[in-house]
Parts: C-alpha cells; sequence; structure tokens
C-alpha cells in the first residue's frame, strides 16, 4: 500500500493538537469559514490510515439531520479529499447510492441523515460519530444515535460535533456549555481568522455583519454563541418540508426565481402553485458561475416541460437577463419589494422539496434587523439570503404574471 499523506501539514495549524485528541466528546464551536467541518473530515480519513499500520479497522458514521443534506455537504467532502490524496480507486471505493466509503482493509465512513433511521438499524460496531451541524438535532437524536457506539472497539471512542452557534438555548448549550466545561469533553472554538486560505471577499463579507446585524456578527465571525430571534419564517407555521414525490402531479402555474451571483451563490427555485399554496423545490445553488455557464446550467436543471415557464430574475442585472433571453428562455426582472414579498409569502402556505438543503438551511435562519436598542425593523438582514431572495422574485411577482394553466410534474 503506497499512502503519502502528510499528517502533520494535512490540516491547518489551528486543528493540529486535535488529530490525535481522544476525547469521547470532541466540540468544535466556531464561525464561517473556519475550516472545522474539512478538519474533521481529515482526521476521519487519517484515523483508517493510522489502522492500517496497526492492523486497527474503524466504521465511521457521519450524518446531517436530512439526507439530502448529508449528500451535498459530508459526503462530497470525504469524496474531495479521497480524490485528493489519491485513496479514491485506490485503496478505498466509493457506495454512492449509500453515501458510503469503503477500504480496503475493511473500515468504513457511512454518511446519512436522520430522516432515513432505518438505514441505522443494522449499523453496529461503531468506532467514531460526526454529528456536522451538530445545533440541527434534537437531544434524543444524538442520545439515540450516541448507544450505537458501544461495546469493545478497537480504537478510542469519538464522537465529534461541529456547528455554528446560532442559538444560545440549543440543548448543546445546556448539556456542554452552560455549566462549564464538562469531564470526557475537548472544546475548540474557531474563526474565519484561524484559516489562511480564506477569500478576501468572503473575509469581508463576515466583517461586515456588524454593520448589518450583531446576533449574525457574533455567530458567523466571532463563532460565539447567539440568540437567533426575530425570525421572518418558522417552520410548521409558515412552511414545512415534504418529499418532493408528495408534490401534486399537476400545478395551476409554474414559474422560477433566479437570485445572481458570482462569489456568492447564484440560485434558482422552481415554485408550483396549487389550490392557492406554494410548492417548492431548489433547483440550482452554486458560486463562479459565469453568466454563459449559468445559462448552461439552465438546459439542465430546468425540466424540459417547464421551459417556456417566466424566470423571474433579480432586476438589478438586466444585461444577464437579456441573454438569458437570447438563450431561449423567458427571463424577466423581478418585483424586488422586500416587505409586500415577503408579507405575501406570508401569507401562503408553503410546501419545500426536503432536497432544497440550501434553502432549508437559509428559511431557518432568516431573520429581521434590529436597531441599536433591539427592537426588530421591518426589513431582513442581508446574509444568507441568495436562495429566499430567489423565492420571494418568483412567487411575489407571479402573482400578477404567471400565466394560468396546467402544468404536469
Amino acid at each position: 500500500m503506497n499512502i503519502t499523506v502528510d499528517h502533520k501539514s494535512v490540516c491547518i495549524q489551528h486543528f493540529r493538537p486535535l488529530l490525535y485528541d481522544k476525547s469521547r466528546h470532541l466540540l468544535l464551536k466556531g464561525g464561517a469559514g473556519s475550516g472545522k467541518s474539512h478538519f474533521v473530515a481529515q482526521k476521519h480519513i487519517l484515523r483508517i490510515l493510522d489502522g492500517y499500520e496497526v492492523g486497527k479497522v474503524h466504521k465511521f458514521l457521519v450524518l446531517r439531520k436530512t439526507q439530502p443534506s448529508a449528500r451535498n455537504s459530508v459526503y462530497e467532502l470525504f469524496k474531495r479529499y479521497l480524490a485528493k490524496w489519491k485513496l479514491l480507486g485506490n485503496i478505498c471505493t466509493e457506495q454512492s447510492s449509500r453515501m458510503s466509503f469503503n477500504f480496503s482493509n475493511g473500515s468504513q465512513i457511512m454518511c446519512g441523515g436522520l430522516d432515513k433511521p432505518e438505514k441505522l438499524n443494522s449499523i453496529e460496531g461503531i468506532t467514531g460519530m460526526w454529528f456536522e451541524e451538530a445545533v440541527e438535532f434534537t437531544e434524543s437524536d444524538i442520545t439515540q444515535v450516541n448507544l450505537r457506539m458501544r461495546g469493545q472497539l478497537p480504537s478510542y471512542k469519538q464522537t465529534t460535533y461541529s456547528f455554528n452557534p446560532v442559538n444560545k438555548q440549543s440543548h448543546l448549550y445546556e448539556r456542554f456549555y452552560a455549566n462549564g466545561d464538562v469531564d470526557g469533553c475537548r472544546y475548540d472554538s474557531s474563526t474565519y481568522t484561524d484559516n489562511p486560505y480564506i477569500d478576501e471577499e468572503y473575509k469581508r463579507e463576515l466583517e461586515d455583519l456588524i454593520n448589518r446585524d450583531k446576533v449574525y456578527y457574533d455567530v458567523y465571525c466571532r463563532g460565539e454563541w447567539g440568540v437567533l430571534g426575530g425570525l421572518i419564517y418558522h417552520i410548521g407555521k409558515d412552511y414545512d418540508i415534504m418529499p418532493y414525490q408528495l408534490f401534486p402531479k399537476e400545478f395551476d402555474d409554474v414559474c422560477f426565481g433566479l437570485d445572481f451571483g458570482f462569489n456568492n451563490p447564484s440560485a434558482l427555485v422552481m415554485v408550483g402553485i396549487y389550490d392557492d399554496e406554494l410548492y417548492v423545490k431548489e433547483l440550482l445553488y452554486e458560486s463562479g458561475l459565469t453568466n454563459t455557464a449559468l445559462i448552461k446550467k439552465l438546459g439542465s436543471v430546468i425540466p424540459e416541460r417547464y421551459r417556456g415557464s417566466v424566470i423571474y430574475a433579480d432586476s438589478a442585472e438586466p444585461a444577464r437577463i437579456e441573454e438569458i433571453n437570447e438563450a431561449g428562455y423567458t427571463c424577466e426582472p423581478a418585483d424586488k419589494s422586500v416587505k409586500d414579498g415577503i408579507d405575501y409569502l406570508r401569507s401562503k402556505k408553503k410546501h419545500i422539496s426536503r432536497r432544497s438543503v440550501n434553502l432549508i438551511d437559509e428559511m431557518g435562519l432568516y431573520k429581521h434587523k434590529q436597531d441599536r436598542s433591539g427592537e426588530y425593523l421591518d426589513e431582513p438582514v442581508k446574509f444568507k439570503d441568495h436562495a429566499v431572495d430567489a423565492l420571494r422574485y418568483g412567487a411575489y411577482t407571479s402573482r400578477v404574471d404567471c400565466m394560468p394553466g396546467i402544468f404536469s410534474v
């Protein structure tokens, strides 16, 4: 076996003391862009490689709250490093349908979501677990999964929690932070300043949060616990999440909302209207797209039967809208009335496809600005709002503009 991964330089300096930490619970609290998720993926792979040298086999369970979010995040992250380190196809094979990686010595990395609990029932002999975005999980979720790591194992048992500390009312705060350090735990806090690879534009965006919202600044820039109040949309009250397969087979109207980006993501959302309710599916959420690349993406993500439906796009980019029209789509400037658009969305029952990972994430964080006295204002914080803006562009503008008709799913 030819393994050339340099353990000493594989992760950024801040996290190197944690590479061989054996604490029962490893808690990685941090702001956005700190590199904590990359470090955890690296550590799990290195534990497997170290196992080759001493005859130890590892079985790691890596979880997000939902299966789609796991596939889009931790699964892709492991795949990236396994390929980069030339392990994939060498000593490791990928089983995409199960989101797992199998190593030649019998070790495994299994990624998944708790919305598919039946897939966890037969898993035994877990060496370590990782809860990514751990604040998403309930206390019961974490307790039940932790019970699967038991018995005599070939190596130390460790559960890793990585998260942005978005809510001081979280059970994680109550269990691990409220009363000081807990025995058996190793604590780490990181921010973007610990990551030498962060790009300057993202750094400026994080630092500018001080001018937009103190809670967001504390959470995402400083990596400190916040109390997330003033939410605009509440799950269960304003929207629910369901499998796309349960959407209606026909819609009364269909349109799209498009928020342009480059360094920030371009976001495309499909809005189906049925019986005065909105059925929403995220189709695209990707950074680094030129308009040419974006148009090519539209051809692959918009179902063919909806190609004639209107795309309502950010009106601040008329040249990009015109280019999309020249490519054969019907793209029109969106009505960007923020308050009226939000009021309209809040008046409608919304069903979001559970595979709309980024939209769901943004919906759960979208909040009102606060003034210096702490009073909430009638406008949202401009941060993590690309997919929610796209949803508003499509749904609100289409309230009068979408042409009636019947569209099949």
